[in-house]
């Protein structure tokens, strides 16, 4: 008598009603699942980690020409000898020459290598990030031969702009990221950013 396939196979159907037994550590280990899994949320990507445009840049604009900056500094001394002599204006004479020993201490600093990276959190500068909500717009001068930058404007009015070197950037595929985020508006160059750029500071 051959065996009935019918009931071959309603032997193989599991009871799913039936509580089926864990061992002593599993019980630890779902429940310490459990509790990663709710402390992460599964859609959040760290900021750091959120896909963008990124390049190295120094950190600041540097002119190897110090022929202004010298030429300044010799100004600056002889007038402050000049005003000593003539006028006897001490306190005068005193702040030029420390106006000298300034620039002379800017001059012999170099830009060390950045890296930025804009995403969709913000714009990071090395360890400093630019939120977004803390900005309020941005502007980015591209000039054939001249200045590369993006410069970001803060929300909090005492704050200067933010100035950060494009060097090879593609400033187009920039702007397209950044504008979802932030209005531009054009940021003119405060004189304190063209006296510095003459004298290679």
């Amino acid at each position: 008598m051959g065996s009935n396939p019918t009931l071959t196979a309603m032997t193989k159907i599991l009871d799913l009603r039936k509580k089926v037994k864990l061992t002593k550590t599993e019980p630890k280990v779902l429940k310490t699942y459990a509790r990663l899994e709710s402390a992460v949320p599964q859609n959040e990507v760290p900021e750091l980690e959120r896909p963008g445009i990124c390049w190295e840049a120094p950190s600041f604009h540097y002119n190897p020409q110090k022929r202004y900056l010298s030429v300044t500094i010799v100004a600056l001394l002889a007038g402050a000898a000049a005003i000593l002599l003539l006028r006897s204006d001490t306190l005068t004479s005193i702040f030029l020459i420390l106006a000298s020993l300034v620039l002379v201490l800017y001059s012999n600093q170099k830009p060390v290598t950045s890296k930025i990276v804009v995403n969709q959190a913000g714009i990071l500068v090395d360890d400093k990030m630019y939120h977004y909500r803390e900005l309020k717009s941005f502007w980015i001068e591209y000039s054939p031969g001249g200045n590369k930058e993006l410069s970001i404007e803060s929300a909090k009015w005492y704050v200067p702009y933010t100035k950060i070197l494009l060097n090879n950037q593609n400033p187009v595929e920039l702007r397209s990221l950044i504008i979802n985020f932030l209005p531009e508006r054009e940021h003119e160059n405060s004189l304190v950013d063209v006296v510095g750029r003459k004298l290679g500071l």
